[in-house]
């Protein structure tokens, strides 16, 4: 266990040393939380300070009402007894109200007893015409300043006391006695302990939304580390894809010129001139996979270079539709561009061999996936833009097929095109070179009875 505990913690620390972000949020931490606890403390204290000075200054304001009229009252304790139940009644941290004075009195035991501190007036009644020997040294510091209230602080079986004494005088100044009270802080204790308890909770909570906070951003931390890594994987299989393709390209073309060279060689056999023509086929498939490829690499890498200008569509739509009348006709299917919309003065700014390649992908895939029926391009225009839709009577979509139609590798899996091969990438590619140009592509299919596809661009002038 304690190795256990020991590795982690060594693997804790060579993190932390390892990402200098770890190190300035533990500094953040570290002082937010001593921040908190120095004003928690700061707080605290100040409280102590204000609730001692208000109770002081809240009896020292009661007893100069009470001295103001107790001076003519010195020998009527009744009045003076009712008088303190009222001051009791309606302040509740005063523990004892008391008026004393100093007198000679006589003790049947002692004899007489001269300058004795007797309680005259009393909120406890047993203590009344008591001597309260307690009371000399606060008499004395009473008796020492008559103007002013005196105090001093005291803990009492863990209770801390504050005793005030102001002394009692008559028109011409003389001490007649002095009048004592006993101030408890229990009830500002329980409140201050109370604050102090929530302090500690919240400062529990804002710790643990630090370590939360951090274990969260080490893992982003994590997270970006193996961002970069994902990224830097990526830019090598992009690398690699694009040498790999580059590679491929020359042996491919070597291949299809000696099938093509060998398949016109008068002494072969016509099973051999079959297989020949199988090979250029395959051939001419791959060729096309990696000019794919090429094409993913370059558009992901933002390598694909276009070389805009101003143009009318409908002559690069006539070759290919005149390209794909052969594939069309092995299959049985009718092919047209029809014309009778199109303008002399509409053009479109574009990349003329990159237009090519979209309307060769969407056409071809018009004959492809077109059992029977026809397959007809249109140019016309709406509103502002030039359109161009490819409609065919093949095996149409679902609307879920449809809104993935233009996703990286996927194909629609059905038995009707389940001999047709494809990568996935055509659309992909075709749809990210449209929008590149300024274009936009869009379908409308209905499953079984065929689809259009919509190229459209903005028309200038």
């Amino acid at each position: 266990m304690f190795d256990f505990l020991f590795l982690n913690l060594k693997k804790g620390i060579g993190k932390i040393t390892g990402n200098p972000q770890l190190i300035y949020t533990i500094v953040i931490a570290v002082f937010i939380t001593g921040s908190f606890v120095f004003m928690a403390e700061r707080f605290i204290g100040i409280a102590n300070d204000a609730q001692e000075r208000l109770i002081n200054v809240r009896i020292g304001s009661l007893q100069d009402a009470f001295v103001s009229f107790a001076g003519d009252k010195i020998d009527d304790s009744p009045y003076l007894d009712d008088k303190i139940q009222n001051i009791m009644s309606s302040n509740e941290t005063i523990k004892s109200f008391k008026v004393v004075v100093k007198k000679t009195i006589a003790d049947p035991m002692l004899g007489t007893l001269p300058n004795s501190y007797v309680v005259i007036s009393s909120n406890n009644l047993d203590e009344i015409n008591k001597t309260d020997s307690q009371s000399s040294l606060l008499y004395t510091l009473a008796s020492g300043d008559p103007s002013s209230s005196m105090t001093i602080s005291l803990n009492e079986n863990g209770e801390r006391l504050f005793k005030t004494a102001r002394a009692i005088t008559d028109k011409a100044g003389n001490i007649l006695g002095v009048v004592m009270t006993t101030q408890t802080l229990s009830m500002a204790d329980i409140a201050i302990e109370g604050s102090i308890t929530n302090s500690k909770i919240l400062l529990l909570i804002v710790i643990i939304l630090i370590l939360f906070l951090f274990f969260r951003h080490s893992r982003i931390i994590d997270y970006m580390d193996l961002y970069k890594k994902l990224k830097e994987i990526d830019q090598l299989k992009d690398d690699f894809i694009s040498m790999a393709s580059h590679e491929l390209r020359t042996p491919l073309t070597v291949i299809r010129g000696y099938a093509e060279f060998a398949g016109g060689a008068p002494e072969l056999s016509t099973q051999t001139k079959e297989y020949i023509s199988l090979i250029n086929i395959s051939a001419k498939d791959l060729d096309l996979l990696v000019s794919d490829i090429l094409d993913v690499s370059r558009i992901e890498q933002g390598r694909m270079s276009f070389k805009m200008g101003k143009i009318n569509p409908s002559g690069i739509i006539d070759d290919v539709v005149a390209s794909l009348v052969l594939p069309a006709k092995e299959k049985e299917l009718k092919i047209s561009f029809d014309k009778t919309k199109i303008e002399s003065n509409q053009y479109i700014n574009v990349d003329a061999d990159r237009l090519k390649q979209v309307l060769v992908n969407l056409i071809g895939n018009a004959v492809k996936y077109t059992p029977k029926g026809e397959v007809i391009v249109r140019q016309y225009k709406e509103k502002n833009n030039l359109c161009v839709r490819i409609s065919d009577t093949g095996i149409g979509m679902t609307e879920e097929e449809k809104s993935r139609l233009f996703e990286k590798f996927y194909r629609i899996r059905s038995e009707e095109n389940q001999n047709i091969r494809g990568t996935g990438l055509g659309l992909w590619i075709t749809a990210k070179i449209t929008k590149e140009m300024n274009g936009h592509i869009s379908v409308e299919s209905i499953k079984g009875v065929g689809s259009h596809f919509i190229v459209s661009f903005p028309i200038i002038s």
